[in-house]
């Protein structure tokens, strides 16, 4: 594994522990925006490797680029939908989710070394 890689992945798992203290208080939306973040780092990171993708520059849209992707698995294009479904009123998405299980899984996937390959 690469430093910077290892580098990408504590950051990006230490987000996560903020987001899984936010929902432990009970702000599941502050848990969102925390995985978000933490998937922003690492498909960030990712995207070296892969420039011919054009995903944008922040969080959210790299999240709604890859779920067009169909060469990327089905459950890693959900778990993208799922973390930018748009909340309603009451701060809900309408599906039962954990945006933070979303992220490991976003997380463990674009930083896998097998997929940090040119």
């Amino acid at each position: 594994m690469s430093g910077l890689r290892d580098l990408v992945y504590s950051l990006a798992k230490a987000e996560l522990q903020a987001g899984e203290h936010a929902k432990e208080i009970g702000n599941i939306g502050q848990a969102r925006v925390c995985a978000r973040r933490a998937c922003g780092m690492a498909i960030e990171h990712w995207l070296e490797f892969h420039p011919h993708k054009n995903w944008g520059a922040n969080a959210l849209t790299m999240l709604t680029k890859l779920q067009e992707d169909h060469r990327l698995p089905k459950e890693i294009r959900d778990a993208a939908e799922r973390l930018t479904k748009r909340v309603d009123n009451n701060f809900e998405t309408g599906i039962e989710e954990d945006p933070l299980k979303d992220g490991e899984m976003l997380i463990d996937y674009f930083l896998d070394p097998k997929h940090l390959k040119k």
